[in-house]
């Protein structure tokens, strides 16, 4: 009897000890864009960076030279990106998540919308020789008077530790006005 007792006892102990949470959040995780954009802006900031950038919209184009200065003017540049955040609570089990197997070096993590409303329809994080190279995101905004279709991308130096530059496409439809095409191509300056 004691040594029945002894055994019950260690293996409820033993079970007691390897029973893992069910919803592990490191396996819900999603590629956090907006802790990755915090840790670039200190570095802008500290580095005194600047932006070139070219705006092209509705044959229109404009060469502009920005410094921010501070924090908030660091994130309104990058504001469409952290629009494009799917690393937040509400998103959890929003999207699929696959991963391309490596060509040459480079490997590609898609996290894919499971439904056709989602703002966030693609998120692509390619790595090159296991450094961060680049992210693709594709967004879309679709109601009865509005339509809004872009693809931001996001490119790093060639250790992967930080952004060089960005990318902006955009349609933008309304009813009653003409449709608005808009390309920014921005280059981090120091």
């Amino acid at each position: 009897m004691k040594h029945f007792l002894l055994f019950s006892l260690s293996t409820l102990l033993l079970l007691g000890c390897n029973i893992r949470p069910e919803n592990n959040i490191e396996e819900l995780s999603y590629f956090n864009i907006e802790e990755l954009l915090e840790a670039e802006i200190q570095y802008l900031i500290d580095e005194n960076a600047g932006l070139e950038k070219t705006v092209e919209s509705n044959g229109n184009t404009d060469l502009l030279e920005i410094h921010p200065q501070t924090k908030d003017e660091w994130e309104s540049q990058f504001s469409l990106f952290y629009e494009a955040n799917i690393a937040q609570p509400g998103l959890r089990d929003a999207y699929r998540e696959e991963e391309l197997t490596p060509l040459e070096g480079v490997r590609t993590k898609i996290f894919s919308a499971r439904a056709k409303k989602s703002f966030v329809q693609t998120f692509e994080v390619i790595y090159n020789q296991d450094k961060l190279s680049q992210i693709n995101i594709q967004t879309q905004e679709e109601n009865e008077i509005y339509s809004n279709y872009r693809t931001l991308k996001l490119f790093f130096d060639a250790e992967g530790k930080h952004i060089v530059g960005f990318d902006v496409t955009g349609d933008e439809d309304m009813r009653l006005k003409e449709p608005m095409k808009i390309h920014i191509q921005a280059v981090i300056t120091y």
